[in-house]
């Protein structure tokens, strides 16, 4: 496992800072005024495509994955949760999270609406899947499941978006992943050397004290040695000082903690040890994702304050 966990982690820790050196490529090229949308989106103000087009490729391919784990940890406690249901309204509330930001302050309103609208139209679709075949069992519970999956995918996921079309560096937004998972790995090497104290043991039996003291340290650490290589890398970017990084940090390690506590919780209900075993040593999808997902709106209202 921790072999298999040393081999997955740095491959995909590769991968991440390739995709994002694409998009940081993609976004010098100036994308957002050479390239033009058409209609549909054309009339609700927006005519040029916002920054982050990788990212918000790369999410449309992770989402996918992601809804099927998902859908299968709520098949296996009976709840007839459709996967195709599930991603298609998570992409299209990622879809309006990465736009909004590019439209005019005046349809704003606008795009509040249809976001609200595609997450109802997200309840009634299931209702309608789950019914078919006039089959009133469980009806309920798959499209409340359904909401619940497409906001914690879609909604979630888009702050990322929202951040990056709103011209935040690609490398920001790495660096709150980077805190996540530091916090994810500071945590697991910790609690394996010197962890004797249970954290939650009925929900997550492995998790500690020590474990979780040695993760927000990591976190610490890493938000300030961030905060150094942003102000001597990213100049024309405000500049965080070493006690608020500290604190950013801390508090990112903290929220994706807790995300990570989410999943445990959403995986003891299913009764599995991980969403599936996609990823070698690291588990499924949402195994990955379970931290940098709660941590992404924090990430963004953090941000936010530094604009």
């Amino acid at each position: 496992m921790l072999s298999q966990r040393l081999i997955t982690g740095p491959l995909l820790v590769l991968l991440l800072i390739g995709l994002a050196w694409i998009d940081h490529v993609v976004g010098a090229m100036e994308l957002k005024t050479t390239l033009t949308l058409g209609w549909p989106m054309g009339p609700m103000g927006i005519d040029t495509i916002p920054p982050g087009l990788i990212l918000y490729i790369v999410c449309c391919c992770i989402i996918p994955l992601a809804a099927a784990e998902l859908s299968a940890m709520a098949k296996s406690i009976g709840i007839r949760c459709s996967s195709m249901t599930t991603a298609l309204f998570s992409l299209l509330v990622l879809t309006v999270m990465w736009i909004t930001p590019a439209l005019p302050s005046n349809t704003a309103t606008t795009a509040i609406a249809v976001l609200a609208g595609i997450i109802c139209l997200s309840f009634f679709t299931a209702l309608l899947v789950a019914s078919w075949g006039k089959r009133i069992d469980g009806v309920l519970e798959a499209a409340a499941v359904t909401v619940f999956f497409t906001i914690y995918l879609g909604l979630f996921l888009g702050f990322f978006l929202m951040l990056r079309s709103e011209g935040t560096p690609i490398w920001w937004i790495i660096g709150i992943i980077a805190i996540v998972k530091m916090c994810d790995s500071g945590a697991y090497f910790t609690g394996t050397a010197i962890g004797r104290h249970k954290l939650i043991p009925w929900l997550s039996p492995g998790k500690t004290w020590e474990g979780l003291a040695g993760g927000l340290l990591a976190s610490m650490l890493t938000g300030w040695g961030l905060a150094a290589l942003s102000e001597a890398w990213l100049v024309d970017e405000p500049v965080i000082s070493m006690p608020w990084a500290i604190g950013i940090g801390l508090l990112i390690g903290l929220v994706g903690q807790a995300g990570d506590l989410v999943m445990s919780l959403l995986k003891r209900t299913a009764a599995v040890k991980d969403s599936s075993n996609m990823l070698p040593g690291l588990g499924g999808i949402m195994d990955v994702l379970d931290s940098p997902l709660l941590a992404a709106p924090v990430g963004w209202a953090v941000l936010m304050c530094f604009d």
